[in-house]
C-alpha cells in the first residue's frame, strides 16, 4: 500500500498494522460487545481510523473488534478480502454449511436480523455471531467496505440502501461462483 492510499483509507493502514500484532488483536477483541466508552484499549486504533470524525467512531470500534475476532488463530490479514461484502460472505457461509451437511437456518436467521437492525449496537450483536461463523468456515470479509457500511448505518435512508445491497448479494441466484469456492 502506498502512502497516498494509506492517507486516503486509514482503515486499510490500521487493519494491516493490527493484523500483525497479536497484542493489538487481543486488546480489540476485549472491546467486542462493549461500547466505545467501555473499551479504552481500542481508542488509539479507533482514533487512527477516524481522525477528527466523531460520527464514525462507533463504526470503527465495531469493525476493528470484529476484525480482531475474525482473525483469532488465523494468518495475519487473511480474513480481510476486498470484494467480499457482508451479503456475499453470508451467502458463501450458508452454502458452505449446507454443503457440509450442517443446518444453514442459523445463517439465514442471523442475516435477516442483521439487515433489520435499527441501530449500530443491535447490528453489532448480530454481526458478531456471523463473523464467528465466518471464522469457523475460513471465509473472508471486506473490512474496509464493512467500515463504510457501518458508518452509514446511523442514517435511516443510507442504512436502507446498505441493507438492500447486502440482501441483493445474499439472495443472489448466482450458483457455482468459482470465487466463493476459492475463498479459503
Amino acid at each position: 500500500m502506498t502512502n497516498t492510499e494509506a492517507k486516503q483509507y486509514p482503515i486499510d493502514w490500521v487493519l494491516a498494522k493490527i493484523a500483525a500484532r497479536p497484542d493489538a488483536l487481543a486488546t480489540l477483541r476485549r472491546g467486542v460487545g462493549r461500547s466505545l466508552e467501555e473499551a479504552p484499549g481500542s481508542w488509539p486504533y479507533v482514533m487512527e481510523v477516524v481522525g477528527d470524525n466523531r460520527f464514525r467512531e462507533e463504526a470503527a470500534h465495531v469493525v476493528l473488534g470484529l476484525f480482531a475476532l475474525h482473525h483469532q488463530s488465523q494468518d495475519p490479514g487473511s480474513m480481510n478480502r476486498p470484494g467480499w461484502g457482508f451479503g456475499r460472505a453470508c451467502r458463501a457461509l450458508k452454502r458452505r454449511r449446507a454443503a457440509g451437511g450442517l443446518s444453514d437456518d442459523g445463517v439465514e436467521r442471523r442475516f435477516r436480523s442483521a439487515v433489520g437492525a435499527d441501530s449500530l449496537p443491535a447490528l453489532a450483536t448480530h454481526l458478531r455471531g456471523l463473523v464467528t461463523m465466518l471464522r469457523g468456515e475460513d471465509l473472508p470479509l471486506d473490512y474496509r467496505q464493512l467500515y463504510w457500511d457501518l458508518s452509514a448505518w446511523r442514517a435511516p435512508e443510507r442504512r436502507d440502501r446498505v441493507a438492500l445491497r447486502w440482501a441483493r448479494d445474499y439472495f443472489s441466484s448466482r450458483t457455482g461462483d468459482q470465487s466463493e469456492e476459492e475463498a479459503s
